[in-house]
């Protein structure tokens, strides 16, 4: 499980790896860098509930186990990636197909840094 992080002058792409992306439905995440409004890492359980967020499409969801995929409707939607991990990287982001992704790497203090440094 893990993401790559790439960049070019506007957009920085999150790439999913293979089992990843079979379970999220999505190989890649490519995110306007202006749109990009905060990168933190966070107890998964202090992540906010947002509303509607139990509405899943499309996705894989086994609770207490995983959660890939979209979540959510418009404005509010999310993407998650995230196995049993306690601690996520909650990138939150305007104006954009999600207002926040969600993801769970076995380092996320690196991958927050990596998102910081290309946005």
């Amino acid at each position: 499980m893990g993401i790559r992080v790439s960049h070019t002058p506007d957009i920085v792409t999150l790439k999913l790896g293979p089992v990843d992306s079979i379970f999220a439905l999505k190989g890649r995440l490519d995110v306007p860098k202006s749109q990009i409004t905060s990168v933190e890492v966070m107890d998964r359980s202090a992540v906010p509930p947002t509303e509607g967020a139990w509405l899943r499409a499309p996705g894989t969801h086994v609770p207490g186990l995983i959660r890939y995929g979209s979540y959510g409707r418009e404005p509010l939607r999310e993407f998650w990636m995230a196995r049993r991990q306690k601690r996520v990287v909650v990138i939150g982001v305007s104006d954009w197909a999600y207002h926040r992704l969600i993801l769970g790497v076995a380092d996320p203090e690196s991958l927050a840094a990596d998102v910081r440094t290309a946005a």
